[in-house]
């Protein structure tokens, strides 16, 4: 049988789902700020899986991915811990904005882990690390488009100290059978070394990958097959790590890459991509034309957004309003990319 677990001061018997309640603090209206921790407890013991959500208040289609996740799991045939966190920022969640409080030093809670002040994100992650992330043996950090904005990416970090580490990351994204599969430098580069994903593989050495599957204001058929294809992925990963005595769900071939390149607006107005609906993972070409920026007030078109290399599309956006950087595109660059048979 699996050992006790305590999170929060709260013991969880094996063989058990519960919801344990974490107060972080009291903000200046008076009201409380929590995070919720949902515990999957195994019947046999085994390694504890972390998946965190909505570190940005804006990606909130993660929630239905997290729910559909912890209803399809039962702790009678799973061996060890699986612990989500659904929201980690609901500060951020409460006010549907990418961060807390704009006069915060680091209002970004993902630039801030393992959390030193007492800044509300730094605050929130101190508490996450230490009754969620320090029991993990692997974590998911999930983040997805925000409304008018999707994704279809899964990465991981290849500059952590301890190359097993590295190895583990790539093996654990190979079986978590998304079709796109990208590798960069998240401790030098992106995110950086405060965030999840950074701290987690370089201080803490435990695997850790970036699940970029989906966005909101699509189709219903296409943001259902985003939640099933993300929902499957958590599977096969418990699966590799020994969690579900299943055989993994293979996809055919799986595009890795090393560098994603944004093709994002340099000024603001109306998004009209060329191709609408359009398909993520489509090859496409150097300088072809993905969308147009046009101004709102005298119709004109302000600036032309074109592919900056050849490569496959992995993030795509609807028709909608933007500001300067907001999201539109991005292409996996063909040069270094390769597909693989998992």
């Amino acid at each position: 049988m699996a050992d006790k677990l305590v999170i929060g001061g709260r013991e969880i018997a094996p063989e058990t789902k519960q919801v344990v309640r974490l107060r972080v603090t009291q903000d200046l209206d008076g009201g409380e700020v929590a995070i919720w921790v949902h515990v999957i407890h195994g019947k046999q013991p085994g390694p504890t899986l972390g998946l965190f959500g909505l570190q940005h208040g804006d990606e909130w289609i993660t929630i239905e991915m997290m729910r559909q996740t912890i209803d399809q799991l039962d702790p009678m045939i799973i061996s060890g811990t699986v612990l989500i966190v659904p929201v980690c920022n609901p500060v951020a969640l409460g006010s549907v904005q990418r961060n807390t409080q704009p006069e915060s030093d680091g209002p970004d809670l993902n630039r801030v882990w393992p959390g030193v002040h007492t800044w509300l994100a730094e605050s929130m992650a101190k508490l996450i690390d230490r009754e969620v992330v320090q029991h993990c043996d692997a974590l998911f950090d999930f983040h997805l488009g925000p409304w008018g904005s999707a994704f279809s990416e899964v990465f991981y970090g290849i500059d952590y100290p301890d190359q097993d580490v590295v190895r583990r990351c790539r093996e654990l994204g190979i079986a978590f059978g998304h079709l796109s599969l990208g590798r960069g430098k998240v401790v030098e580069v992106f995110p950086g070394p405060r965030s999840l994903m950074g701290y987690a593989g370089a201080v803490l050495g435990i695997p850790a990958l970036g699940v970029e599957i989906g966005g909101a204001g699509f189709s219903v058929e296409e943001e259902r097959s985003w939640v099933t294809d993300t929902v499957r992925g958590i599977k096969n990963s418990m699966r590799h790590l020994g969690m579900l005595d299943e055989p993994l769900e293979k996809p055919e071939r799986i595009l890795t890459f090393t560098r994603t390149v944004r093709v994002n607006p340099t000024v603001g107005g109306l998004l009209v991509p060329e191709r609408e609906p359009d398909q993520l993972l489509r090859e496409v070409k150097q300088n072809e034309l993905l969308g147009r920026i046009i101004s709102p007030y005298t119709f004109e078109e302000l600036e032309r957004l074109k592919a900056p290399c050849d490569g496959w599309l992995v993030y795509k956006a609807r028709s909608y309003p933007v500001r300067p950087g907001h999201w539109a595109f991005g292409v996996a660059d063909a040069d270094g990319a390769e597909w693989i048979m998992p």
